[in-house]
């Protein structure tokens, strides 16, 4: 059971001290996944980027890199939108000149389909992420957010004894 304390402040004050987020409706990363995601090259170009974002209405890219020994793609990044406006646009930096491997984060952090919600959730906050790519045979088969997660989480309220 996914158990995240909840801090009370002046927007969320009618909960009880004593309330947990407790997540009931799934228990896998599987059953919460975004399976339309946009995978690119990572000499692809910002602006190509950019307008795939649009046309696609995403707002991440995972960055993949050519394995000729085993004939597929590999993940090796991961893009944000904000990453596209704080690495190139704000930096002045041409979009047309920049690709994807100058500005992606690395190492990409995935996380297994089969492994719990809770186990996505401490990743998601070990490393200070919003976005997870789930993987399955290590080839990913979509993304993970704090949001869907957290869209997926009741609100009970439980004794002390109960913890």
């Amino acid at each position: 059971m996914l158990q995240v304390n909840f801090i009370s402040n002046a927007y969320n004050n009618t909960l009880a001290e004593d309330s947990l987020l407790v997540a009931r409706r799934y228990h896998r990363v599987r059953d919460v996944i975004d399976t339309a995601f946009i995978a690119l090259d990572e000499n692809t170009l910002v602006a190509e980027a950019a307008k795939a974002l649009y046309v696609q209405e995403r707002c991440t890219i995972v960055v993949t890199h050519l394995d000729v020994d085993k004939g597929k793609r590999i993940p090796v990044g991961i893009i944000t939108e904000r990453d596209i406006i704080f690495r190139v646009v704000a930096q002045n930096r041409g979009p047309f000149k920049v690709t994807l491997r100058d500005i992606m984060s690395a190492p990409i952090i995935t996380i297994d389909e089969d492994k719990s919600v809770e186990e996505a959730m401490g990743l998601l906050n070990k490393h200070k992420i919003n976005r997870l790519p789930v993987v399955h045979d290590s080839s990913i088969i979509g993304i993970v957010t704090t949001g869907m997660i957290m869209s997926n989480i009741s609100i009970e309220k439980h004794d002390d004894t109960d913890l």
